[in-house]
This record gives C-alpha cells, structure tokens and sequence, in this order.
C-alpha cells in the first residue's frame, strides 16, 4: 500500500512529456484544420494538466495529461486520413462518378471530424480512398 501511495506522489513526467509531443505531432500534421475539436480538447487538457502539476496534483495532471495525449493521437489519425483522401482524389485517374462519390465521401468526413466523430471520419475518408483504388481481379 506505501508503494502505491508513493507512485501516486511522483511528478507525471513521462505522461506530460507524451501529452506535450502528441499535441505538436497533432499541430504538425495540420490537425487545426481537419480536427479542430480534438485538437482544442486536447490542449485545454494539456493546460489543464499543466496548471495541476504547478500546484503540485500529480493524479490530476497524470489523467488530465493522457487525455490530452487521447485526444490529439485522435487529431492528427483524422488529419492523416483526410489528407490521404484528398491526396487520392486530386492524383485519381479513376472515372468522374468515382471520383464525385469519393469527394462525398471525404465531405462527410470532414463534417464528422469538425463534429469530434473521430472514428466515422476516419472510416469516411479510408472510404473515399478506397473507392478510388482500382480492383484487383
């Protein structure tokens, strides 16, 4: 039991440093334009786990701060599915009809990425790609 209340007591280091690298890996990436709700959750953690080890509450800024990791891990995966949409879309050779469809597809997952619907608009874009990439027989 001393052993656990002792790791309680100890400064989240590792777990600041990880929230503070995924946040600028999420900015990096362009998460302010295509995951802007995960990105501005994931900062106002990361300050908020800030504030918290200032003032010395290491449990608090230990959750806060991978939350803050979660949430901007889920910013730039978005980001990175969107921009490979797009980047498919714009370099396709595929018929107008598959590209229309798959620029519907990246549309929506857009929206569902501006809504904080990180997993659908992760699936939407991987849709758009997918129906852009020729078959195999």
């Amino acid at each position: 039991m001393a052993i656990g209340l002792a790791a309680c007591a100890i400064a989240p280091t590792q777990e600041m440093s990880d929230a503070r690298q995924s946040v600028q890996a999420a900015h990096e990436a362009g998460a302010r334009d295509y995951a802007s709700r995960n990105l501005r959750v994931a900062v106002d953690y990361l300050e908020e786990a800030e504030r918290e080890l200032e003032l010395r509450y290491f449990n608090r800024a230990r959750h806060d701060a991978v939350v803050a990791r979660s949430e901007a891990l889920k910013a730039r995966n978005v980001t990175l599915a969107i921009r490979e949409a797009e980047g498919e879309i714009a370099r396709t050779g595929a018929a107008e009809d598959a590209v229309q469809q798959a620029t519907g597809l990246l549309l929506e997952a857009m929206q569902a990425a501006a809504e904080g619907k990180d997993k659908k608009a992760i699936r939407l874009a991987d849709e758009a790609k997918t129906l852009l990439q020729p078959s195999t027989p």
